[in-house]
């Protein structure tokens, strides 16, 4: 009788066992649905590096005084949390997860924490169930859908368009294309100038994987809202237009030579290059209203419903902040910061 039992103890433990490892491998590989109206972050938030990304009544950042490590906060920066050790960049957010690019040495080595110093990962919106979807170099990322969309870069064929499946099971896709800026999703297209044959409005159609010219401009960055077109104008300088693609009419916003620029709802944030009166510049969406943020040159532009965060040009663990909306009142965002030296001491 006590064999039998014994028997009976050591084949329940087996299946505990596997009933354990089974529920842990499902947890960690079956991922959820995405929506497919989905857009991961900002076309003006991923030019800027993508270190912010709000989504769902939060914020993600890459905290740069924590060497870039990703934190979760209040819009208004209350309740700041290390979510991941590791630099992130490029963040996106969709349906249960985090998707973002990591190029760095600092990371975790528990279980299940990074196993290579550069790729797409992704993992839950509290941090955990990290996985690697691809470990080559990214230049650009943005999540449309199921599907992310990067520049895959590598030192034979520099900068290439791809597509990866945020679910991690399906095959990478190669498309023959070089220098599609993967930022501005809108319309189930991917708009982008052509910076390889032309200067061209181009949109990607996201279900056919085709291209087409939409407007035979010369412009840069393209962030499509509505029925307008926010562009660099290639030919002037550098100025900041709006193309009515609706009325096919052009509004020059400024006659300043611009860096960047981000825009979030009725308000545009954009680096002046100036020389000695370079300038971090915030105007309305049509051109009214022009103000100087800050002096000096920053990049790394980063928009959210209550802060706009911006880098000084050439420092990598500093970030800016100011009011997205209201009058300027710019800080070094104190709380990342504060949260940074807690996590470092810890």
């Amino acid at each position: 009788m006590k064999k039998v039992l014994k028997f009976v103890l050591i084949g329940f433990f087996v299946l505990l066992v596997l009933f354990l490892g089974i529920f842990t491998w499902y947890y960690k590989n079956h991922i959820t649905p995405i929506p497919a109206d989905t857009i991961g972050n900002t076309a003006g938030n991923l030019r800027g590096d993508g270190l912010f990304c709000e989504y769902d009544g939060k914020v993600y950042f890459s905290n740069l005084y924590d060497g870039g490590a990703l934190y979760v906060m209040n819009p208004d920066c209350t309740e700041i949390e290390r979510l991941i050790p590791s630099n992130a960049t490029y963040i996106n957010a969709g349906g249960n997860y985090l998707f973002y690019y990591m190029q760095s040495t600092k990371g975790g080595t528990g279980l299940g924490y990074i196993r290579a110093t550069t790729g797409v990962y992704r993992a839950t919106l509290k941090g955990g169930n990290i996985t690697c979807l691809n470990n080559d170099m990214a230049t650009l990322m943005v999540l449309a859908g199921e599907d992310l969309y990067y520049q895959h870069y590598d030192n034979q064929n520099f900068r290439t368009f791809n597509k990866i499946p945020s679910g991690g099971s399906g095959e990478e896709v190669s498309f023959n294309k070089k220098e599609v800026e993967t930022a501005c999703i809108a319309n189930n297209r991917l708009y982008y100038a052509g910076n390889d044959t032309d200067h061209y409005l181009h949109a990607w159609d996201l279900e056919t994987d085709t291209d087409q010219v939409i407007w035979q401009g010369n412009l840069c960055y393209p962030t499509v809202v509505g029925q307008y077109v926010y562009y660099m104008d290639i030919g002037n300088n550098y100025r900041l237009c709006r193309y009515d693609m609706a009325g096919d009419q052009i509004l020059v916003l400024t006659n300043d030579r611009l860096d960047f620029y981000n825009l979030y709802d009725n308000v545009i944030f954009y680096q002046k290059n100036d020389g000695e009166n370079s300038a971090l510049m915030r105007m309305n969406t049509d051109g009214s209203n022009q103000e100087i943020i800050a002096e000096g040159i920053y990049n790394r532009i980063n928009v959210t419903s209550a802060y706009t965060y911006f880098c000084p040009y050439g420092e990598e663990n500093v970030i800016y902040r100011t009011p997205t909306f209201g009058p300027a009142s710019v800080d070094s965002f104190p709380q990342a910061q504060e949260a940074a030296l807690e996590y470092q001491t810890d």
